[in-house]
């Protein structure tokens, strides 16, 4: 919710963290070094770590970083052929856009 997302990146669509699938996050960029606001830093080999309830840590490195328009949201995809992904997404500095990075299961 708008809410949420005040305080927190969120959840905005797919699998659990760590699951086959392809968890999709969300986030503000307030331009602050806080939540998503160094998403656009983020470079292709860059690792993430994702760590779940269980307390189990995966990492995931960055396979693609693209902007899309608001509405595009093709990034959500499920189809991952049977991987385990992760989709950050947060907007542009000017707003106009969606920065998003795509990151895959490091084996």
């Amino acid at each position: 919710s708008a809410e949420l997302l005040k305080i927190a990146p969120c959840k905005f669509w797919g699998s659990n963290p760590n699951q086959v699938g392809n968890l999709c996050i969300v986030g503000h960029n307030y331009r602050n070094s806080k939540f998503f606001s160094k998403l656009s830093k983020l470079e292709l080999g860059d690792i993430i770590e994702i760590t779940d309830l269980a307390g189990i840590t995966l990492k995931y490195s960055v396979y693609d970083k693209y902007n899309v328009l608001p509405e595009d949201v093709n990034c959500t995809s499920q189809l991952t052929e049977g991987k385990k992904e992760v989709t950050l997404i947060t907007c542009t500095n000017d707003n106009k856009e969606r920065t998003v990075i795509k990151a895959t299961e490091v084996k």
